[in-house]
């Protein structure tokens, strides 16, 4: 199994309807082709985790790349997994909200609450991954 991590910024935001609607494509897409994870969003800002089969991860990767809902696009962190963190979900998702963020915060002495959340969890990768875990764990 393989996982990659990414942010990147929706030029022109996205309202919830619209998401939920992407929503419905993108999990029959990834179910499809067995990729699980998590989507989460908050003003503009996209952080995703993506999971499966290598080629597939990265295959889907390169669409998202050339997708014009996406700028400046960071791969925060890719690498090789013994399981699947996001196995029940083609696409799990979770739009950042006031309560949500103060979640996040809470167990970083760091966090800086003028910044944007993902801004601030795409700094380690391990808070990234240990956030995606905890919010998957809210669901």
């Amino acid at each position: 199994m393989f996982e990659l991590l990414y942010t990147s910024i929706s030029p022109a935001g996205l309202s919830e309807v619209e998401l939920m609607g992407m929503l419905k494509q993108w999990r029959l897409k990834n179910q499809a082709l067995d990729i699980t994870g998590m989507l989460l969003y908050h003003d503009r800002e996209i952080m995703q985790i993506l999971e499966g089969e290598e080629d597939k991860v990265k295959a889907l990767f390169q669409t998202i790349l050339m997708d014009n809902r996406h700028r400046n696009i960071e791969v925060i962190y890719e690498g090789n997994i013994k399981d699947r963190a996001f196995s029940e979900w083609s696409m799990a998702f979770k739009l950042l909200d006031e309560n949500i963020i103060k979640m996040i915060s809470a167990g970083y002495e760091e966090f800086n609450l003028k910044m944007s959340p993902i801004t601030m969890i795409k700094e380690n990768p391990n808070r990234g991954k240990k956030t995606f875990l905890s919010l998957r764990d809210m669901l």
